[in-house]
């Protein structure tokens, strides 16, 4: 009649033996395992993506794919496009985008996925879960370079800076920004325009916001440390087509001494002289008005 295995104890002994139900459980557990993470990395996370987020006008592309451990993905060379003629092309793209459950998620039963990626000189962590409402987004960005990015562009001038921040976003149903909120800061934030004879330091930038029913309200926007020192809060009136997005903002500007020559032609166009007296800043992204 066979026995169990027996196992030396700490005293020279011997211990208990191993039940061979146990053993039989734990090759199940670690079989299942490795077939989920089998399952999890080799998914087609590009081309589902692309599905989820065709009605968007958004397209994902990527050149390889390999297993991230324990649990997902790693794509390589990802690539994200818009579809939308009013502004087809490259939107976003990294070198290394890493995807993996979010287990946190499935203890509310709503499962979703969490992305890492390689943004820009710094890094983004993105969780997306569907909610009752729609699709839920958290998200946390760490030293994103302003002037490597294409998702946003100043008309006639370009920024540069290292951006950090988070917030959350509520997609609806049918695809649309619905609720939100969020803090964003900038360090070293500059700018260069053919208005300026050098680049404007800015300094240190911090906003605030919230977004509600497609209305992007600035709560606090304001800088500090640089040659010109702005204050801002107001509304942005989100469109289908980001160019006709509507604004009404209210912000002030102070030039520092030093800086004053430098911004000379700049602030001959303005309405009025800086100081405590508000500009206002209506009309659209694309055709932006000052009075």
């Amino acid at each position: 009649m066979s026995r169990s295995p027996r196992t030396p104890d700490a005293a020279g002994g011997v211990s208990a033996p191993i039940r061979p139900g146990l053993v039989r459980i734990a090759y199940v557990v670690v079989g299942l395992s490795l077939f989920a993470a089998y399952l999890i990395s080799t998914f087609p996370y590009s081309s589902t993506l692309t599905k989820a987020l065709a009605p968007m006008g958004l397209e994902i592309s990527s050149t390889g794919q390999s297993a991230s451990f324990p649990f997902g993905a790693q794509l390589s060379d990802v690539r994200l496009t818009s579809t939308r003629p009013a502004n087809a092309g490259l939107l976003v793209e990294s070198s290394a985008v890493t995807i993996a459950p979010a287990f946190l998620s499935m203890l509310t039963m709503h499962p979703g996925v969490r992305v890492k990626a390689a943004l820009y000189d710094g890094v983004v962590n993105v969780t997306i879960r569907p909610s009752g409402r729609g699709t839920a987004i958290s998200y946390d960005l760490d030293a994103v370079e302003l002037a490597r990015q294409q998702l946003w562009t100043i008309p006639g001038a370009t920024a540069a800076g290292a951006l950090s921040g988070s917030g959350t976003l509520l997609l609806s149903s049918d695809d649309m920004a619905e609720a939100g909120d969020g803090v964003l800061s900038a360090a070293g934030l500059t700018l260069t325009s053919a208005l300026a004879s050098s680049p404007i330091r800015l300094g240190d930038g911090h906003s605030k916001f919230k977004l509600d029913d497609g209305t992007l309200t600035i709560e606090e926007f304001t800088t500090s440390g640089g040659d010109l020192t702005v204050t801002a809060e107001g509304t942005v009136q989100l469109a289908p087509d980001p160019g006709q997005s509507a604004l009404a903002i209210e912000f002030t500007l102070s030039t520092s001494p030093a800086a004053a020559s430098q911004l000379a032609m700049l602030l001959a166009i303005l309405p009025h002289p800086p100081g405590p007296q508000p500009y206002h800043l209506t009309g659209t992204l694309n055709s932006p008005r000052i009075s």
